[in-house]
């Protein structure tokens, strides 16, 4: 899939692959194409590239007409991470010095509740 590397290096919004020209790469006969379309859309496939697809070509999606049209979900990091693909998932971790100079999540949350007005001293009940 080197069309996939290099749209991504291009920051590319999307690339689209047809079934036909994966098929001629390869070298492989027309009756491997049910194999081909297969794969191509393959969770295993999309999940480890980081992908999204979208399928058009006819209803059984199997012929050498069918394209695939990727787009980069979330780019994967060398170490085989993934960054965060929106904004929100981005702020992980950002409070972690902050926890970790108040005696740790666990600690600071404890004082937070016995803190907290009303609080039963014997617990919940």
């Amino acid at each position: 899939m080197s069309s996939i590397a290099t749209s991504s290096r291009r920051a590319a919004a999307a690339v689209t692959v047809a079934a036909r020209d994966v098929l001629r790469d390869l070298d492989y006969r027309g009756d491997r194409t049910p194999a081909v379309c297969s794969a191509l859309r393959a969770r295993k496939f999309l999940t480890e590239h980081g992908l999204a697809v979208e399928v058009k070509g006819p209803p059984a999606k199997q012929s050498t007409t069918t394209t695939f049209t990727y787009r980069l979900a979330g780019r994967v990091e060398p170490g085989g991470s993934r960054q965060a693909p929106n904004a929100i998932r981005r702020l992980r971790g950002l409070g972690r010095a902050t926890f970790a100079a108040l005696g740790g999540g666990e600690r600071w949350l404890l004082r937070e509740r016995e803190a907290f007005p009303g609080a039963a001293a014997d617990g919940p009940g």
